[in-house]
């Protein structure tokens, strides 16, 4: 039987390759219609509009949310300060440790003791009492010299013993039973709380009472030498802290603060979280609510640093700058630290929906990092410490890795007061391994079976076809 002519074996070969063309142009064709129209192949195109809605009304929500958030912190840290006498104190306490702050203090104390005394007066008389006119005239002429530089020399005294005490490890105590008495007081009135102490006066200011903690520092002052110090009488002197030119208004803010104080900051997690959560394009709105929460937080942040250069200026001529800088740093140190966690919140946002999106970037980490987790999800499986069958919960309900997270994140913001720099510092790495060890536990997704499967899938069929051809070939006889 003669074989096929070479004639035949030009023509099948050449049938074999235009079908092969045939196939892998229908492959290509097919790929870009699927990329090109991919709500065609799910649906009618009627559902677009809605989620250019839920998209709009996402990004207005995204917004509101990282607007409110640095006005629920303010609000939120001013309503605890206002209302909790520990937070108050805790926050002002570490004040008597500056020393700007101690040399504030001892010119008040040094000024209240001495009008209190009324050192001038106090020596005359004394020197009077001592010098007879009649039987030392000289000596009684030169009083009038004398009385003044004993009256300095007391003056000093006072400022030396007062700066010694001031400077004691024993003052924190002091100043922390201060600023408690001061803040209950206020409290007090501001809740009209009928069993107030001391209430604000007509003009509404609010001070912090020095008469507590001269009263206490009598006895440091008898011990460093100045033997006057038991004849300070009570002492009416205080630090003017506020001014509240109304109290009836003062009681209202006071109550609007508290109440929006604590309901506020939950209002902006929750609108950022439905926002984040109706965008059709989940991975762009978690972009959007980083760079928002970045920007705010950078910018804001800046802000607050400048702040205390401005206010230490304005009024300078009543307190010390370095008194004013020390005191305003302590007062907005956690504000400051909570602009810079929104910062990294935003960064850490934008690099979660970069790596969570379509592009050729995130598909590579999300393969390596499937790789890292595999092999620690094997690790924890070899020495059982991963129970069976709990991947597969937590990939199914995977908004267990958000509720975790926030329980994570509620220690430590309970555990971290008052919050400052380093805090953030450590609370980003903490919450960092908790979600790397919750995923560990969690393991690799199962094996994809998307498009790109589809694709080599079918790239495998035209293959097969044409070798299938090809064998037919090759089992005809040869000439």
């Amino acid at each position: 039987m003669a074989g096929p002519t070479k004639a035949q074996i030009e023509a099948r070969l050449a049938e074999l390759e235009a079908e092969n063309a045939r196939l892998r142009g229908a492959l290509e064709e097919n790929a870009a219609m699927r990329a090109e129209a991919p709500a065609a192949v799910a649906g009618p195109v009627a559902p677009a509009p809605r989620h250019r809605g839920r998209a709009f009304l996402a990004i207005v929500l995204i917004v509101v949310a990282t607007l409110l958030a640095p006005v629920a912190t303010v609000v939120g840290f001013a309503a605890r300060e206002t209302s909790d006498t520990e937070a108050f104190v805790r926050t002002l306490a570490p004040l008597a440790e500056d020393p700007a702050v101690q040399a504030l203090i001892v010119d008040e104390g040094t000024a209240a003791i001495d009008d209190a005394l009324d050192t001038d007066a106090l020596v005359n008389e004394l020197l009077s009492s001592v010098i007879d006119a009649d039987s030392t005239p000289r000596l009684a002429n030169a009083s009038e010299l004398l009385g003044p530089l004993l009256a300095d020399q007391a003056r000093v005294a006072i400022r030396s013993a007062l700066t010694t005490v001031v400077q004691s490890d024993a003052f924190a105590t002091v100043w922390e039973e201060a600023l408690r008495l001061t803040h209950k007081q206020l409290v007090a009135v501001l809740e009209a709380d009928a069993e107030g102490a001391v209430s604000i006066d007509d003009t509404g200011v609010v001070s912090i009472q020095l008469a507590p903690i001269i009263a206490q520092l009598k006895p440091a002052l008898v011990d460093a030498g100045f033997t006057l110090a038991d004849s300070i009488p009570d002492v009416n002197a205080s630090i003017t802290v506020a001014e509240v030119p109304a109290i009836a208004k003062a009681r209202l803010a006071y109550s609007v603060l508290t109440t929006v104080g604590n309901v506020l900051p939950w209002v902006a997690l929750l609108l950022l979280i439905v926002g984040i959560a109706i965008h059709p394009r989940r991975p762009r709105a978690i972009i959007v609510a980083g760079t928002l929460l970045l920007v705010v937080g950078a910018v804001l942040a800046g802000s607050i640093a400048i702040g205390g250069s401005v206010a230490a200026a304005m009024i300078a001529t009543q307190v010390p700058t370095d008194a004013t800088d020390a005191i305003y740093g302590q007062l907005t140190g956690e504000i400051s630290a909570v602009m810079l966690a929104y910062a990294v919140l935003g960064v850490l946002l934008i690099l979660a929906g970069v790596f969570s999106g379509g592009s050729s970037l995130g598909s590579g980490v999300r393969r390596s990092g499937s790789s890292w987790l595999a092999r620690g999800s094997a690790a924890l499986d070899a020495r059982g410490w991963r129970p069976e069958g709990v991947g597969v919960v937590l990939h199914r309900m995977g908004w267990l890795l958000w509720l975790w997270l926030a329980l994570v994140l509620a220690v430590l913001v309970s555990t971290m007061r008052p919050l400052n720099v380093w805090d953030v510092v450590v609370g980003t790495v903490v919450l960092a391994v908790a979600a790397g060890l919750f995923l560990v536990f969690r393991g690799p997704g199962p094996a994809v079976t998307g498009d790109e499967d589809s694709v080599v899938d079918e790239e495998s069929d035209v293959v097969e076809v044409a070798d299938a051809d090809f064998d037919e070939f090759e089992d005809e006889p040869q000439i």
